[in-house]
């Protein structure tokens, strides 16, 4: 059995390494990462509301490294405490409070023509590109610009800047996603950190001098309602956290997407039938191969699970992708099904308090661009084997490097 989930088996195709931790457990120990990895859905689902377990990883692994990096990694660890999904209640509440009053359903569903407008543009130029004989990288042409552009839009941020932010995103998502140990990874996620820090803290600027109607004006707004008021540093944090989320996992989710209808004809023949059903369909998708694989947490007292004693300071690995296919929950878990009735039970956007605050946002925009990919494009067809494809490797997260993808006459 497989317990290294940074393995090439792990990364490539981590549903059969999850199947057979569920199959063998409810909870296993993982040597290669000294944490313990909750299995089954309904374990899943009670970690996320067990207060026992602490959202906050940060503190640990500041703690855990050499002085040297400790103090290289200052400001990136002192940016990240900003980031409400780091932080127990109260403090977590504190955060999210401003967050959730600017990060509104209404402002979101105003974003739908926009959201549209700009799947058409991408669709479009995918469209000719291909149709002309030419390959092209779906990651690159839609899945990564369209949640890039419309979050940097409801923030405020804009457009000549927005290119920026894949890099600094890259480089800090070593200390955020869990990436795989490569050269200078502490140096870069410092880099990022910093640039994010130093941007921010001058659009926050302007936008005090000058408000407009966008996120930043409005958590600037919101923020003396906390108790205490949000610092500046955690304002800047707020912002990097809305941006960084904004659109990393949703550029998965929609690559991930389109590739398990490519694999899966009848479904994506189903879903051109029923445009309708466009948003039952995203929530099967979402469970079958979301962007998140797991959430971690951090024993904070000791008790008992599964008949093992956890200790404080372990780390616990929630296996939301994992559980997304359990049997217990989901009939043929293996299986897509874009009409699942219990599709929405899935946990790829967390559970209880730490529910992403973007959903909405994801949901809005795999539900534009994967529908109107469908409609427009019906002959578009992947490019390359499967087994060629490239995931990133990252502990927490799954998504394809790149998508490449041709018209098929």
């Amino acid at each position: 059995m497989i317990t290294d989930l940074l393995s090439p088996q792990a990364v490539n195709d981590p549903h059969a390494v999850y199947r057979e931790l569920r199959e063998s457990a409810p909870m296993t120990w993982l040597p290669e990462h000294h944490a313990w990895f909750i299995a089954e859905y309904h374990g899943v689902h009670s970690g996320f509301r067990d207060q026992r377990l602490s959202s906050d990883r940060i503190t640990p692994l500041e703690a855990r490294l050499a002085p040297d990096k400790r103090r290289l990694l200052g400001e990136t660890f002192e940016l990240l405490r900003g980031w409400m999904v780091f932080h127990d209640p109260p403090h977590h509440e504190r955060l999210r409070g401003p967050a959730r009053r600017a990060f509104t359903p209404k402002a979101v569903e105003g974003l739908r023509r926009f959201a549209q407008n700009v799947v058409d543009r991408c669709i479009g130029e995918v469209e000719a590109r291909t149709r002309d004989g030419e390959t092209v990288d779906l990651v690159a042409e839609l899945a990564f610009p369209l949640p890039a552009i419309i979050i940097a839009e409801l923030l405020g941020v804009p457009a000549a800047d927005r290119d920026a932010f894949r890099t600094w995103s890259n480089e800090l998502s070593a200390i955020v996603f869990g990436a795989s140990t490569t050269p200078h990874q502490a140096e870069r996620a410092a880099s990022g950190s910093r640039d994010f820090a130093a941007y921010f803290g001058e659009l926050i600027s302007r936008y005090e001098r000058a408000p407009e109607r966008n996120l930043i004006s409005a958590l600037i707004a919101a923020r003396d309602e906390a108790e205490p008021p949000l610092t500046a540093i955690e304002l800047v944090g707020a912002c990097t956290l809305l941006l960084f989320a904004g659109h990393e996992t949703t550029t998965g989710l929609i690559a991930n997407s389109v590739l398990a209808l490519m694999e899966h004809p009848d479904q994506r023949a189903w879903l051109r039938d029923r445009p309708h059903d466009i948003a039952v369909a995203v929530e099967e998708l979402h469970r079958f191969d979301g962007p998140q694989k797991l959430m971690v947490r951090i024993v904070g007292a000791r008790h008992e699970r599964h008949g093992v004693s956890l200790e404080p300071g372990q780390p616990v690995f929630l296996g939301t992708a994992c559980a997304n296919r359990d049997a217990a929950v989901f009939a043929a878990p293996d299986e897509l099904h874009l009409d699942r009735v219990e599709a929405s039970k899935h946990l790829g956007f967390g559970y209880g308090l730490h529910f992403c605050l973007g959903a909405p946002l994801a949901r809005l925009e795999a539900q534009v661009a994967i529908g109107t990919l469908v409609r427009r494009c019906p002959q578009l067809q992947l490019a390359t084997s499967p087994a060629e494809l490239v995931y990133t490797g990252s502990i927490l997260g799954r998504g394809l490097t790149t998508l490449p993808v041709a018209w098929c006459p």
